[in-house]
């Protein structure tokens, strides 16, 4: 029997989505950060693919493990696929360097990936608001990992995925931001129809979010927060989930909002 398409958010910005064909795995994330952890290795065991958006630290550094567990095949950016097989040992023929729409087939899935905008990440306000809420010592550990044990530069990439059920998913990330460039996101609606939508909310982007949603046109769009044990830690503010879900309803009316919660799965169908 076939598995029922599910997507399964894992807090932070993983997420798997798994078919009848296993699972693809979006920034897989397991380790305690900041006090908090859900999901431990054994949650991505089924992982077939691995898609790995950039190389910033909670993004990145558990692909490692997660790869060596399944002999997962990853997919990302040349920076990434580069620093995972220099320090990281990670075989070349698992990895996939791809271009922003380089269309590739693995496992069973069709996967194109395309460019996004991230906000700018200034380290020395990131160290000094650590300083300040007196989280010295993670924050100067998370800054150290991110700076030598991850490719912090790495490109940004988001993710189109075809299973084979025809579902079409988009992992937009954390790209609906005051850096995104509207254009960029109206071509790719027009050439990357969507059922399902992933969407970063975080700080006051809710109207570039639902910009950003209601410019792609997905019939379902699942937002979560990638930073929210971070941002709680440093004290740094986010709109509530609900006031991002108010504004993508005020203007896709007729999509549905899903506001993911860690450790939870939502059923998927091709057309809703």
């Amino acid at each position: 029997m076939s598995r029922e398409p599910t997507l399964k958010y894992f807090g932070w910005s993983s997420f798997s989505f798994e078919s009848g064909n296993g699972a693809i795995l979006f920034d897989p994330l397991y380790r305690n950060l900041f006090g908090r952890a859900w999901s431990t290795l054994d949650d991505f065991r089924s992982a077939k693919v691995i898609c790995v958006t950039h190389g910033h630290f909670d993004h990145y550094v558990d692909v490692p493990a997660v790869q060596k567990e399944t002999d997962a095949i990853v997919v990302s950016s040349h920076k990434v696929c580069k620093h995972l097989n220099a320090k990281y040992k990670v075989r070349s023929e698992r990895l996939i360097a791809v271009e922003p729409f380089q269309e590739i087939d693995v496992c069973g899935f069709r996967i194109i990936p395309f460019e996004w905008g991230h906000r700018e990440v200034r380290m020395s306000t990131f160290l000094k608001n650590g300083i300040l809420k007196a989280a010295f010592l993670p924050t100067i550990r998370f800054a150290w990992l991110n700076l030598v044990r991850a490719p912090f530069d790495a490109p940004y990439l988001g993710f189109h995925v075809v299973d084979a059920s025809g579902i079409r998913l988009t992992n937009y990330c954390e790209g609906f931001n005051d850096a995104m460039d509207i254009e960029r996101i109206r071509e790719l609606g027009r050439r990357l129809k969507t059922d399902v939508l992933i969407a970063g909310a975080q700080l006051n982007f809710e109207e570039h979010v639902a910009k950003g949603v209601a410019t792609m046109s997905p019939r379902t769009v699942v937002l979560f927060h990638p930073h929210e044990v971070l941002f709680e830690r440093l004290g740094v503010k986010s709109a509530p989930a609900e006031r991002f879900a108010s504004a993508v309803r005020r203007v896709s009316p007729e999509t549905k909002v899903i506001v993911a919660k860690p450790m939870s799965c939502y059923k998927m169908r091709a057309g809703a």
